[in-house]
């Protein structure tokens, strides 16, 4: 269990430096104008991969998350006190 609470940190600290490194490339292409064309494609091409690999780790904890849900489902249909029928 601690293992998949590290490895979540892990994805959740990756996705936020990708997102923080989107938004630098993005803010770069919006804002300087001294960006040559072929660097624009350069930045834009690295910001289509970083838009991917965000997708699929969203899809990845979208998958734990629903994994969860499955065994809380699990967890809430025992019964409480054991069976009543002894």
């Amino acid at each position: 269990m601690e293992n998949t609470k590290t490895e979540s940190r892990a994805v959740s600290a990756d996705f936020e430096k990708k997102i923080a490194e989107l938004q630098r490339i993005v803010e770069k292409l919006e804002s300087d104008s001294s960006v040559s064309l072929e660097d624009s494609m350069k930045l834009y091409e690295s910001g289509l991969e970083l838009t991917k690999e965000c997708v699929q780790d969203l899809n990845a904890m979208q998958s734990r998350i629903s994994d969860l849900n499955r065994q809380l489902d699990s967890i809430l249909q025992q019964p409480l006190f054991g069976d009543r029928d002894e």
